[in-house]
């Protein structure tokens, strides 16, 4: 249990680290770790996540920042873009779905409805 902790509060206090650096770069393009860590503190605040739940989706996010901006390079017109999109946002959907709880699934979920 002290193990978890540890880990919980190590994590914790990196998330917080990387929101002053990233408070002070603003200017600059973001980086897909950087944007993947933001996305996962917010989730983070929203469901509580483990760390175990919060590696999960830290990985999955890196993947799908690091195929959104491949994709942002095209013309918005560009059919491949478009079906890229979808196809990356099914994927966070599905990794979403296999590591959240189904609460916490649930909590998620109201909270894009609530952001429409």
């Amino acid at each position: 249990m002290k193990k978890y902790i540890s880990l919980f509060s190590f994590m914790a206090l990196f998330f917080v680290g990387m929101q002053f650096s990233a408070a002070q770069s603003s200017d600059r393009q973001q980086s897909a770790e950087s944007i993947a860590k933001q996305k996962t503190l917010e989730l983070h605040n929203l469901v509580t996540l483990t760390g175990e739940q919060q590696s999960g989706i830290f990985k999955v996010l890196v993947d799908a920042e690091q195929n959104m901006g491949e994709l942002m390079k095209r013309d918005a017109t560009d059919n491949l873009r478009q079906e890229g999109i979808k196809t990356v946002n099914s994927r966070i959907t599905e990794g979403y779905k296999k590591i959240l709880t189904p609460s916490q699934y649930e909590i998620y979920e109201a909270s894009l409805k609530a952001k429409k």
